[in-house]
This record gives structure tokens, sequence and C-alpha cells, in this order.
């Protein structure tokens, strides 16, 4: 402010900045755990290269509300909360899942020396925890004693290169020559520019084997990646800051034409690159990913997509509607759980219809074999795929908004949950009448001997149980405890009833008529026998069939069948052991022998319990499988014109079908690790060439992807009417939720039921 020359110059009220990026910004002094703390010289470049540009920014923007540091005694916002990001002492995995469950979190690293931070990780919850990569314009080198790369698994010192590296201690230049050095890795032999539409790469030395570099390159690159051209360079231009000079190199009109391969025709007719199949999808914290979905068709479909490029990283609009109305349509009130509220109101009804015009044990006796009958049926083989037909029957012409809607036929789970709850109701509340009516005098409620009154009862406690553990969390917990209980159980409850029947049949009997005409006149009885003969039909198909396996890989196998040809999008049960134990998997439909295998249908099983795991390494040559190959979620394709499929793991084994045989235009993100090692080469290789634009996402080397965004993007680049979702109950209901919320029909499967 001495400066008078400044002052003059400046405008008023506005000091002159005369600051440069290479000045001081700040000193900092470090913690001082390997010695004396020293103060690190920072600049205003080191510091604007973290903290200007993604992921350093956090996503601050003005306006924004920060906590730079919280008292352990300070009551924080907690539910506020948009970004947390910690370095320092290393965080917990458990605390880092938590942290990442609420909010965005990242797990960052850095010493004082590389100003604040120089690489990051936004963690999701549950995966490994990790410092991260890089940020950008920075490097991270694991070098052993003779600064040399360490190999992989070798223990060696982390150093820091770029643009985040502070110039030095202050005051101490023995130290900073100790601790600072030139770095030998640093690479200004390339660089690439995108010219008048075209990628043009910059090397240097001129006599470097361009051959090689451009082998190099593909490795590393996608095909729309390579330069078509390449000049060479004596050396790259730099500017006064140690930047290259893009300027320069433009003006340089020497260049090596390289042309890239070919393209080949395809059977369709139309052109696509060779490397069009190949499945990949990158991302990077600093620039947009985009798709670029090639040309592809189906044999049943006429819509052909050809050279549309979707930004899968595009930001994501906000959701619709307030949020506690988003919670009540989107969640509290899907069509599952208005169809078992709808079943629990008629309920209600009928209770209230009692009061008024009497209650009788006989009624509600009747009442709760309505709804046993009901519970069964909804869930007996024939019946769904009934439903499944009539709603998945209409025409594609129709308006979107009653396809939509006939798509929720999966939904059918609420009305088997309500009325199950419902027959336990009654019968709990037939068991409280015989108590109240032993103590007092109950004029109308009928009379049960002691027999049936123990009958009830136990049916009571067996329904008791079979609640609990049908309960979700308990059922998710206990998974295989449950199916074993909810068969051997419902088999015994079923014969309990038919016990109850006959008992009560003869306690109300008039003295004139036999057991046997007083059992068929009786309205549970007739009801009984419906659900008794929903539940035997199944077993009526049980059969040991043979099976060819086809070993993908250690993690999973295909299993092949030839005794029918089931539905797309329908599902099949199978056993080693058909009195304890089944296993649903969704089928692969195969309408014509292929591969020297007859027709039939396939499956994939992969690895995800015992029972997955023994078979994958012990191959069975023959099965067990019952009932009829039932309807599932993907069975509501057909009623699109164009979807979008997403999978993750061992879901593309239901999407397969599909894939193979589409009802429709289709696109396909499948988010896996390790997907040909996982699944196998042939597997990858349908995909490839059946659905050439798809989006295969190695989270081993590209992390957890947002399926959301990324579903939002291709569905609305693709114009996709829905989006169905193959995935576990936690990845499905977020990304049903993310799109729903955002106008995009998007399904999955109900894990309530």
């Amino acid at each position: 402010m001495d400066d008078q020359e400044g002052e003059q110059s400046a405008p008023h009220g506005m000091p002159q900045c005369l600051v440069s990026p290479d000045d001081g910004c700040y000193v900092i002094y470090t913690s001082g755990t390997s010695g004396t703390p020293k103060g690190v010289d920072v600049t205003h470049r080191n510091v604007t290269n973290l903290i200007c540009q993604s992921p350093g920014d956090l996503g601050i923007t003005p306006g924004t509300r920060v906590g730079q540091v919280l008292s352990i005694s300070f009551d924080m916002d907690y539910p506020n909360i948009k970004v947390v990001a910690t370095a320092g002492e290393p965080s917990s995995q458990r605390l880092a899942d938590t942290w990442a469950s609420h909010c965005t979190y990242y797990n960052c690293c850095g010493p004082t020396e590389t100003t604040i931070v120089n690489t990051m990780h936004k963690h999701q919850p549950h995966q490994p925890l990790s410092i991260g990569t890089p940020t950008p314009n920075n490097n991270v080198y694991l070098l052993k004693n003779d600064d040399l790369p360490a190999e992989i698994g070798e223990v060696g010192i982390m150093w820091a290169g770029g643009l985040s590296v502070t110039r030095g201690y202050v005051a101490l230049p023995e130290k900073t020559a100790e601790k600072y050095k030139l770095d030998p890795f640093k690479n200004d032999r390339a660089t690439a520019l995108l010219i008048d539409g075209e990628i043009h790469g910059f090397l240097t030395p001129r006599d470097c084997d361009l051959e090689m570099v451009v082998e190099s390159v593909k490795k590393s690159q996608p095909y729309y990646g390579i330069p078509s051209q390449f000049h060479l360079l004596d050396s790259l231009p730099m500017t006064d800051n140690g930047k290259i000079d893009k300027k320069s190199l433009m003006a340089d009109t020497t260049a090596v034409k390289w042309s890239p391969p070919i393209c080949e025709k395809t059977s369709t007719g139309l052109i696509r690159h060779p490397e069009a199949t190949l499945l990949g999808h990158s991302r990077s914290d600093s620039s947009a990913s985009t798709l670029t979905q090639n040309s592809s068709a189906s044999e049943k479909s006429d819509i052909t997509v050809v050279g549309e490029d979707v930004d899968l990283e595009a930001a994501l609009p906000e959701k619709r509607h307030r949020k506690h109305i988003r919670g009540l349509r989107y969640r509290a009130l899907i069509i599952y759980r208005r169809l078992f509220t709808l079943v629990g109101i008629f309920n209600i009804a009928a209770a209230i219809a009692l009061l008024f015009s009497g209650i009788q044990r006989e009624w509600i006796g009747t009442i709760t074999a309505i709804n046993l009958a009901t519970a069964v049926l909804i869930r007996q083989d024939f019946v769904i795929n009934v439903l499944y037909t009539v709603a998945c029957s209409v025409p594609k012409s129709w308006p979107l908004s009653i396809r939509t809607r006939c798509a929720k036929i999966y939904h059918l789970g609420g009305v088997h949950s309500g009325a199950a709850i419902s027959a336990g109701a009654w019968l709990l509340a037939a068991n409280i009448g015989d108590v109240v009516c032993m103590t007092s005098e109950c004029t109308g409620w009928g009379h049960q001997s002691l027999g049936g009154k123990v009958i009830s009862w136990m049916l009571s406690a067996l329904f008791f149980v079979m609640f609990l553990l049908a309960w979700p969390s308990v059922r998710k917990t206990h998974h295989d405890l449950f199916e074993k209980t909810h068969r051997l159980v419902g088999w015994t409850m079923l014969g309990l009833f038919w016990a109850q029947v006959v008992v009560t049949c003869n306690d109300t009997k008039d003295s004139d008529i036999s057991l046997g005409g007083a059992c068929v006149r009786s309205a549970s009885f007739w009801l009984l026998a419906v659900a008794t003969t929903s539940v035997a039909s199944s077993w009526v198909f049980l059969r040991k069939v043979p099976v060819q396996a086809e070993v993908l890989s250690d993690h999973a196998v295909r299993l092949h069948f030839d005794y029918t040809v089931p539905v797309n999008g329908s599902f099949t049960r199978l056993s080693k052991r058909p009195l304890l134990e089944w296993h649903s998997f969704a089928t692969i439909p195969a309408p014509e022998a292929i591969n020297g295998r007859p027709k039939g249908y396939s499956l994939v099983v992969s690895n995800a319990g015992d029972w997955t795991k023994s078979t994958i390494h012990q191959s069975p040559t023959h099965l067990w499988t019952r009932g009829l190959p039932t309807c599932g979620v993907m069975r509501i394709a057909t009623l699109f014109n164009r979807v979008v499929l997403i999978a993750t793991g061992s879901g593309i084994g239901p999407v397969l079908g599909h894939i193979q045989n589409p009802s429709c235009a289709t696109q396909l993100i499948w988010s896996t690790s390790q997907p040909e090692k996982a699944f196998g080469h042939e597997l990858c290789s349908v995909i490839k060439d059946k659905m050439p634009g798809s989006v295969i996402h190695d989270t081993k080397r590209l992390g957890r992807p947002d399926l959301v965004k990324m579903g939002f993007n291709l569905a609305k680049g693709f114009k996709a009417e829905a989006v169905i979702i193959i995935a576990n109950e936690k990845i499905t209901k977020k990304v049903v939720y993310g799109l729903e919320t955002r106008g995009i029909p998007a399904y999955g499967a109900i894990w309530d039921s």
C-alpha cells in the first residue's frame, strides 16, 4: 500500500494485484511427526491447481457453506451435510462406509509438502478403502531406495510430482535439497490436440519409431481416441511458464498422415469399426465420458440406432416433486403396497360387516379360508403366467401411460402378502373369540371342541413363525432358513387346516347329516381344496432332467436344458434335494438348436453361496426341477418399443434371453468386476455380437459407477421408454427411485414379497 504508483493506477477502492502464480501464497508448518516442524512455502499455483478444479474443489460454489474445522463438542447439522473430505489420520472402513452412505465422502492423502492433498478417492459404501488417484496435474510414484520404480508387491517410498509440489522449506536449503528432487519421470515428449475435428499427435524426438508409438496408443486408447495425424518434432515448444505452447504446435504443418483400420460391413449391411463391438466405459473425475452407440439392429425389430453420442456422465436434473411427496409416491405407495393395502381394506370392510350382522365363528373361518386361498393362488405358476400374459399383451401402439402401468404386473406379490397376513389376523381373532366366549356368554358364536381350539392355536403359532422369518430384514439375513421353514411350515399348516375343517364340520353339523356331507357343504372345505390343488400342482411337474454344464470360470457356470423352451423373461426352480431346498434362476430361451446343443434353454449360475459354489465346481449331470417356468420382471420388456437394461454382476443372466432374442430396440449397461474372467469370453462375445453399443463397466478397473446417472443419460439419449434393472436390493431400489423421480419409467424386482 506504500506504492504510490500502484495506488494511482488502481481503480478507486480496489488495490492493484501484482501477484503471479509463482509467488508465495502462504507458509504452513508440518506437524513435526518426523522431527522439528518445518515451514512449507506454498505458491498460488500450488493452491489454485487443487481448489479450482474437480475433485479438489469438492463441488463448492458461491453460497456453499463450508465447515473447515469442527470441534468434537459441536453439534453438526448432520442430515444437511453434502460432502465430507478427510486426510491426515487414516479413516476406518466402518467410518468411511457410514459417511459414504449419507453423503459424498472423499478419502484423501498427501503431506503438507504437496499442498493439502495430492490423491483423492470418492468412497462407495462397503468397497475397499483407498487413498485414490492423483489429483489433476499431479503424479504419484512408488520408488525403491535407489529411486527406481518398485515392482508390483514390493515395498517402496511414495514420491509426489506435479503442480502440487511446493517450493520447499523456508530458510532450510539443506532440508529442501534432501526432500525435493527433480522429477525424473516427467514426460514432455508427447502431446495431442484436436484440430479441425481430428486428433493430432505431436512426438519427440523426430526420429522416434512411429509404428511402435501407434501400436502403444492403440492398446491404451479406444479407436476414436487414436490420432489420425502425427507431427514429429525435435522438441515440444514451451511457454515461459513451463507449459506446452499449443499455438506453436498448431502452427506446425509438417505431419505424418496415419490412417486408422478400415471399417468393415456387418451382416446387416451397416458400417461399423471392428473395435466398435469392444465393450467398455471409461470414466474420469475430471472429464465427462461419452458412449458412442454404433450401428445395431435386431432381427425382430426394424429399428436401427446409428451413431448416437450419449454423455453418460452428464449432470442429473433435480428430482421431481417435494421430498415428502416423492417419499409417498415412489416408496411408501408403490403398487406392491397399494395392492397390500387394498387387500387389507377388503378385510376391514368384512370385519365391519360382521360387527353389524353378528359375529359367528363359522364366518371367520370362511374369511380365513378365502384369504388363504388367495395368498396361495396368486403364487401359483399357471396363474402368474396367465396374469403376465394378459398384462404384457397390450399393443406397443397404446399410450405409454397405459403400458407403464401394465408393466407393474410384477408387483402382484402385494396381494400374496396382504392375503397371508389377513388370514393370520382372522385366525388369531377366532382364537381370541374362543377365549372370550369361554369366560362369558357369546350368543351366536358357535361351538368348537377342544381339539379344534388346540389346532387353531397351533396354526396361529406357525403363522407367527412364518411371518417372523418372512420379515424382509430377517429373510435377507437367514434366507436359507426362510426357504426351508416357509415350505415345511406351509405344508404342516395346510395339513392342520384340513384337520381344523374336518373337526369344525363335525362340531357344527346336524345330527342327521354325515361328516362327509357336512364337509362338502362347507365353503372352507372347497376353498382349502383350491389352495391344496394350487400347492400340489407344481409338484405334479416334479422331474429329474439331464443338464449340460458349461463352465464359464471359477465364478460361474452355464447350465443347458432341453426338456422345454420357456418364454423369454421367465425363471425356473432347481434342486439337488427337492424336499429341502429350491433355487430360482432366470432362463435364457434357445428356440433353435445352436452350437451342437438342442433347443431348450440355459441359465447362468454364479457363486453366491454353498449351493451355487458346489454346482460350479462339481458340474451336475442331472438336476430336479418342478412346476412351470414362471414369468418374471424381464417379461415386461415386450411392452416397450425401446428399453435400456441395467445389470450388475450375475444379473446379466436374466437379461441374456432378451439380449439374444430382443423384442425391441435395446441398450445395455452391465456393471461387474472383470467380466471376461468372471463369466467367460463366450458369454461376453454373445453380448458384443448381439448388442455392439453395450456399456460394460469393469468395477475392478474403474470402480463403482453411478448407475442412476448412467441409466438416466443413456435412456434419454437412446429415447428409451423404460429402464429395467436386475441387481441386488440396494442398487435396484436406488436406481428405480433415482430414475422414476426424474421422469424415467424404471422397473426392478420387489424384495418385500
